[in-house]
């Protein structure tokens, strides 16, 4: 049986069945761990009693079915769970018996959940191998502020690296003079002179956008703009390094 004074029901921690009904399959997938882990009892770690006691959570009043719009909604969130190899049928029970993985050990509650997705929302192989250890895990940690602004940094260091520049240049001038289109130490002679100078203005915008402003203020960027502006830095970071041997 359930134990009500150890730990929140799912009700408890989502008041609104509609709530419930409208979440991300992984944003409810996140508080039911949560609960699951919370148990000091076994009988929740089966699909469809779990499923049909969040149902029950949130009967309209007593007498009545439960809600089985939240039991559909449950059961695809508990798929997630399975499909992100959080969770595993038991092998040593027959059926809907299931017991966590170690990656759910790992995260076990909701805000481990949200930092798996927002891992999904960045994969590692569309990054820039300098930004794994510098950019992804202020992403990871939802510090998406600071890890834009680290993504551009790494970019204007590797600008300067690669033009063989001194500390006296920064930012936009630095990228100004390192892609300019007739003598930057980066620019492409055999390119149009058009799309050189293009080049240069995109380096030097990207710098100026998205680096100066998270140096002189909190900006506010949500996971979805971070990810934009640090998949831009990466692909900017891949020019420059192409450009190392022209």
């Amino acid at each position: 049986m359930r134990d009500d004074a150890h730990m929140p029901n799912l009700r408890q921690l989502i008041p609104d069945a509609s709530t419930v009904k409208s979440m991300h399959s992984g944003d409810l997938a996140g508080y039911m761990l949560e609960v699951l882990f919370s148990m000091s009892a076994r009988s929740l770690w089966n699909r469809r009693n779990f499923c049909m006691g969040a149902s029950d959570e949130y009967k309209r009043a007593p007498g009545e079915g439960g809600d089985a719009e939240v039991a559909r909604a449950c059961a695809v969130a508990w798929s997630w769970l399975e499909g992100h190899w959080l969770i595993c049928k038991d092998p040593e029970q027959d059926h809907d018996w299931y017991i966590p993985t170690p990656a759910g050990v790992d995260l076990r509650d909701r805000a481990g959940v949200r930092k798996l997705m927002e891992a999904g929302e960045l994969p590692p192989h569309f990054l820039h191998h300098s930004l794994l250890r510098d950019v992804l895990p202020f992403f990871l940690q939802s510090r998406f502020d600071t890890a834009v602004f680290e993504a551009f940094h790494r970019l204007e260091i590797a600008i300067r690296d690669a033009a063989g520049l001194g500390d006296d240049l920064i930012g936009t001038r630095l990228a100004a003079r390192a892609f300019h289109p007739e003598d930057g130490p980066l620019t492409d002679s055999a390119v149009e002179a058009g799309e050189r100078q293009a080049l240069m203005n995109l380096m030097s915008g990207a710098i100026g956008s998205y680096k100066n402003p998270q140096s002189h203020r909190h900006v506010g960027l949500d996971a979805p703009e971070a990810r934009e502006m640090i998949i831009m830095a990466s692909h900017l970071l891949g020019i420059v390094d192409s450009r190392r041997t022209k």
